[in-house]
């Protein structure tokens, strides 16, 4: 279960764990600058090591060709065009002013679980909003899909605070009407493909889920978005999924993220069950490291403002 900590304590917007209100999301319009702690950058640099730097700043754009001029970047050099006019002409940039920016936030079943402060899901929700203030700050259109277990919302990039108001209510949403225990209609590998045809060429695109789906689908997919974009993955986790304590055996404890977990009676299945889940984890770090797609992981046991630097105004 979730267990409520009063914001007073926690310098996070106040929440109730179980799921998200529209106050909450807009609270973090104050914080579109923070970036995260210099603790989860070192753990993020162990996992992404130099592919760090595909998720910082903005791209560079085409701009025009001009006479080359003293002092002009060499590397700049348009030589097509110096070929066919025979005078030396230079290629100008100009960074982007208006980048796409779509999120993608899975609030299925898997999400819809927490041990200590709050729910995956509402973690999740969290998350999209501080980066849809980033996006907001940066003047970026935004758009993207969130879902549940049986609905989707599909939102195209749109920009001003049309985009990212229309973004945080279908988070409310979605995440309020939880399809619990309900026959999955939605899954992370259709709205992965549904995200394929929506994003556009040049955007930075973040993926928002525990990722408890995951599987070679999933990854061709995600491959497919990293070859002409900037994807950065958030893994939201909770600190059950990684390691049960020895206090933790019960009969009817299962955690619903891990696939084949099942009903743990005893120390072995105990073990066995750490095992597996840090066997997942490796691979995923080690596929999203050889496929230079930069990726973070984001505890639901904690209030997302702690893992980020809250210093940075």
């Amino acid at each position: 279960m979730s267990t409520h900590i009063p914001a007073i304590f926690t310098n996070t917007p106040y929440t109730t764990g179980v799921d998200v209100q529209l106050n909450e999301l807009l609270s973090y319009k104050q914080h579109g600058k923070l970036s995260l702690s210099s603790k989860q950058l070192q753990a993020t640099r162990q996992l992404s090591g130099n592919y760090l730097a595909n998720i910082k700043g903005r791209g560079m754009e085409f701009a025009e060709v001009r006479h080359y001029q003293p002092g002009d970047d060499v590397r700049s050099i348009d030589w097509a065009v110096t070929a066919r006019t025979g005078k030396a002409h230079t290629k100008l940039f100009q960074e982007e002013k208006e980048r796409p920016v779509f999120l993608l936030v899975d609030l299925s079943d898997s999400m819809i679980f927490g041990s200590q402060f709050v729910f995956k899901s509402v973690q999740a929700c969290h998350l999209a909003s501080l980066l849809s203030w980033q996006a907001k700050q940066r003047n970026d259109r935004l758009g993207g899909i969130v879902f549940n277990q049986q609905e989707v919302a599909e939102l195209k990039p749109t920009s001003r605070n049309k985009g990212l108001m229309a973004f945080l209510h279908q988070s409310q949403i979605l995440c309020q009407k939880s399809a619990f225990k309900i026959p999955q209609q939605q899954s992370l590998f259709l709205q992965l493909k549904r995200l394929s045809h929506l994003v556009q060429t040049g955007s930075q695109v973040h993926i928002i889920s525990d990722f408890s789906q995951l599987d070679e689908a999933c990854y061709k997919l995600i491959n497919l978005l990293r070859r002409h974009n900037q994807v950065t993955i958030w893994q939201i986790s909770d600190p059950l999924e990684s390691h049960l304590p020895k206090k933790m055996l019960q009969a009817n404890l299962k955690i619903n993220s891990l696939k084949g977990s099942g009903f743990l009676r005893n120390q072995r299945q105990q073990k066995s069950y750490n095992a597996a889940a840090t066997e997942r984890q490796q691979q995923m770090q080690t596929h999203f490291l050889k496929h230079g797609i930069a990726h973070y992981q984001i505890s639901a046991a904690t209030p997302l403002l702690e893992q980020f630097n809250a210093n940075a105004q």
